[in-house]
């Protein structure tokens, strides 16, 4: 009766305040080749809508007598904006602020036409894969030209906002939380740059430094230090290497960051 659809199974969250008709619902979709995921309120919806489960589209009524379809679709548009152009409405009649809402971005379709609810969800998860592709080929692309950067350093919130940094200035950065998984990771992969704490538990920036100059000493010249206060060995375990104290000028770890970036790519100095 249904076309079913093939490769990895899109996914449905179905919401309904009637337990019958979530239970048709149910059975159609699974029947097209759909994993379901069901609530009957507005809360649960949004319970599923921040959980860790991917979802492909959004099947809920909204119309005079069942509110909670624009309920949940005001939620998202603040709280999971990618979905914002993935939901399918069960609507008798369209509600007044639909258009305002939705502005063209999804359907309205007649719960009196099963089979065309089905359909129309199966092209929403479609086109909505096939845009999750696209962006994902052009950011793979934008990465293989972006400077490539290992980022290490053990606070969590450091790690996370250094990377955000260091990204906004064009790298494509590779976190790790540890010294050690900065030297597991240099041992199968070379970075045009690198940027550790100094002071790690679990193999410190000098670790990374010693194992560099033994293993791979072309990189030495690539490596930045980041500590709260300098140690009083840097000097002699890594003469010459800059290290910048962690908050502090992002500016120019930056513009030392480039330098080491144009000298390893070869490109001619900026006028």
């Amino acid at each position: 009766m249904y076309a079913t659809l093939s490769v990895a199974r899109p996914t449905a969250l179905v919401i309904h305040d009637d337990g019958e008709t979530l239970d048709v619902l149910t059975r159609l979709f699974e029947a097209a080749g759909f994993e379901v995921t069901t609530a009957i309120t507005g809360f649960r919806a949004q319970a599923h809508l921040e959980g860790e489960r991917p979802i492909d589209v959004v099947v809920v009524p909204w119309d005079a007598a069942h509110p909670v379809g624009g309920e949940v679709y005001r939620w998202s548009l603040q709280r999971r904006y990618d979905l914002r152009d993935g939901f399918v409405f069960l609507a008798a009649e369209t509600p007044p602020d639909f258009d305002r809402l939705v502005a063209g971005r999804c359907l309205g379709v007649p719960p009196s036409q099963p089979s065309e609810v089905v359909r129309v969800a199966a092209a929403a998860a479609t086109r909505r894969r096939q845009l999750d592709a696209a962006r994902d080929a052009a950011l793979e692309e934008a990465d293989a030209t972006r400077p490539t950067l290992l980022l290490a350093d053990d606070e969590p919130v450091l790690l996370l906002a250094m990377a955000e940094l260091l990204a906004d200035a064009g790298y494509a950065v590779s976190r790790v939380d540890s010294g050690h998984g900065a030297i597991q990771l240099l041992e199968h992969e070379d970075f045009d740059a690198i940027v550790t704490d100094w002071n790690m538990d679990d193999g410190s920036g000098a670790d990374i430094y010693r194992w560099i100059a033994q293993v791979k000493p072309w990189l030495a010249e690539r490596v930045v230090f980041l500590a709260d206060e300098e140690g009083d060995h840097a000097a002699t375990v890594a003469p010459g290497r800059p290290m910048f104290r962690k908050g502090a000028d992002s500016r120019t770890l930056t513009t030392v960051l480039r330098e080491i970036v144009r000298q390893v790519r070869g490109e001619p100095p900026p006028f």
